[in-house]
């Protein structure tokens, strides 16, 4: 196993996956290596609007997490306990990827915007009392979202599949999250291998989009090795979610990825794009043969981020129960 630096990552600028760019077809042919090894890739060159909403983005989240515990702004918007996790999730209340870990993080987070007409699983945001954040912050939510649609269309195109697929598949963003997340520093003498930013897992959802401010973010190839992500917030990484390893019948892997606690605050933006909610995901034909039959269980989004999240809580609080 080697640990290898950002550069190592495959980059590929976000203009070359509009379908009129001279370079859209080396593009996509690169976005299905990457998919296949390492299994991930970064995006750069992103737009104005886009790098210049992350700049507000960023100020916001250190207005916010710079606030102490017991600030009523907080406080007022605190999930802890409650079924309801779009809000601020305090210091420690992370679920537990891995047993015995505990996550050093804290965060906003929040979904869609309501619709006209909402079916009773909509998870209802709260916002902070801070002007401006709301309007800030739902920008961010459309420009990441532009370009993982974007994404979700050249990742298609890569494996074969309508273009409009993937994407189509994940419109509605009913269980799509972006989460704002605070990984403070931590004094050396603190960090051990239980004692982390967030323990090594996958993630539940298609893709994952994730950009931050300073190094901690480790992904490991499907090579084996781990790989360090870079520290622009203006570079995009994108890594595969269990879904799109289901719907793959395993051909591409979902991502496993882990923040270690560092002596340095970092920030971190990540957008979840989840599978609409009346789907069941299954291996698609195209990636079944006779030999290789379906290794997965049909299952919909839904009902896997609560089987997984339902571990994962048990992992953290058996923790706080000191079993």
């Amino acid at each position: 196993m080697k640990y290898l630096n950002s550069e190592n990552i495959p980059c590929i600028n976000l203009s070359h996956l509009q379908e009129d760019s001279p370079e859209y077809n080396a593009a996509i042919l690169k976005i299905k290596t990457s998919c296949l090894n390492p299994g991930f890739f970064c995006l750069e060159n992103l737009s104005s609007d886009t790098e210049k909403m992350i700049d507000v983005t960023a100020s916001h989240m250190e207005y916010l997490f710079s606030m102490e515990e017991d600030n009523p702004v907080k406080q007022d918007i605190n999930v802890t306990g409650k079924s309801n996790t779009y809000g601020w999730m305090p210091m420690f209340q992370e679920p537990a990827y891995e047993p015995g870990t505990i996550a050093h993080l804290e965060s906003f987070d929040f979904g869609r915007s309501e619709k006209e007409i909402e079916s009773e699983n909509f998870t209802k945001n709260q916002w902070p009392n801070i002007t401006d954040f709301r309007k800030d912050i739902r920008s961010i939510w459309s420009e990441y979202t532009n370009v993982g649609m974007l994404t979700l269309k050249a990742i298609a195109k890569s494996l074969n599949l309508p273009i409009d697929f993937l994407a189509e598949s994940c419109k509605s963003q009913d269980l799509s999250t972006m989460r704002l997340l605070n990984y403070p520093a931590v004094d050396s003498s603190a960090i051990d291998k239980n004692n982390v930013g967030i323990s090594a897992h996958t993630d539940f959802e298609c893709i994952t989009l994730i950009s931050q401010t300073a190094p901690g973010l480790e992904l490991l190839g499907t090579n084996g090795d781990w790989y360090k992500a870079s520290s622009d917030n203006k570079k995009i990484i994108v890594i595969i979610g269990k879904m799109l390893e289901t719907w793959t019948n395993g051909l591409i892997q979902a991502t496993k990825h882990r923040v270690h606690n560092r002596e340095w605050q970092r920030y971190s933006m990540v957008l979840f794009f989840g599978v609409n909610d009346e789907i069941i995901i299954k291996p698609l034909q195209e990636f079944l043969q006779k030999d290789q039959p379906s290794k997965y269980t049909p299952i919909s989004q839904r009902e896997h981020i609560k089987n997984e999240l339902s571990m994962a809580e048990k992992n953290r609080d058996d923790i706080s129960k000191g079993s």
